[in-house]
């Protein structure tokens, strides 16, 4: 889809509740550099209510991407659901925008929502993406394994360093003179 399909000309709509759908697949990613979505099957339900002054935006996201697992890399399905809210102002004056109110300049007649659907997928996505119990690749957890430092191990290495190292020694009596 291009991205004039997620610009949305307000100007001509009258005041009142307005609904617009979108689906979003892996081609919406394709534009953003650092996403790490593989696949997406994404549907964003958008309600626009248009006042006089403003537009009230509610974004509903439902489906699924697929993310790599953060233990084991592999490919992982992630159901996605979330409602998100934002409030459109219209404003001559130059204010900053905050994480729930854009400003648009009242001869503005269409607004863009491609970053806000960006955002709100991203803002499903769980913090940590990870495999059930024991569906992680087997073979990767166990090279991890391998270079995985653990407390107990920490401990038994630097006793062995204090104790059979001279130049140990040689600190601890300066330590003992003092």
């Amino acid at each position: 889809m291009s991205q004039e399909h997620y610009k949305i000309p307000f100007a001509g709509l009258k005041p009142g509740v307005h609904e617009f759908n979108f689906e979003v697949t892996e081609t919406f990613f394709e534009s953003y550099e650092y996403s790490e979505i593989e696949k997406a099957d994404c549907h964003i339900k958008l309600t626009m209510e248009k006042q006089s002054t403003m537009l009230l935006l509610t974004f509903e996201v439902a489906g699924t991407v697929e993310l790599p697992c953060d233990r084991c890399s592999e490919v992982l399905d992630i159901t996605l659901n979330g409602e998100y809210g934002m409030i459109a102002k219209f404003s001559d004056v130059e204010t900053q925008n905050t994480e729930e109110i854009i400003y648009l300049p009242i001869s503005e007649y269409q607004i863009d929502v491609r970053e806000f659907i960006y955002e709100f997928i991203q803002l499903s996505v769980p913090i940590r993406k990870v495999h059930k119990e024991g569906e992680c690749d087997e073979e990767m957890i166990e090279s991890l394994e391998e270079y995985l430092i653990s407390e107990n191990s920490n401990e038994q290495d630097s006793s062995n360093i204090t104790e059979g190292d001279p130049r140990w020694e040689a600190l601890k009596k300066l330590t003992k003179e003092k």
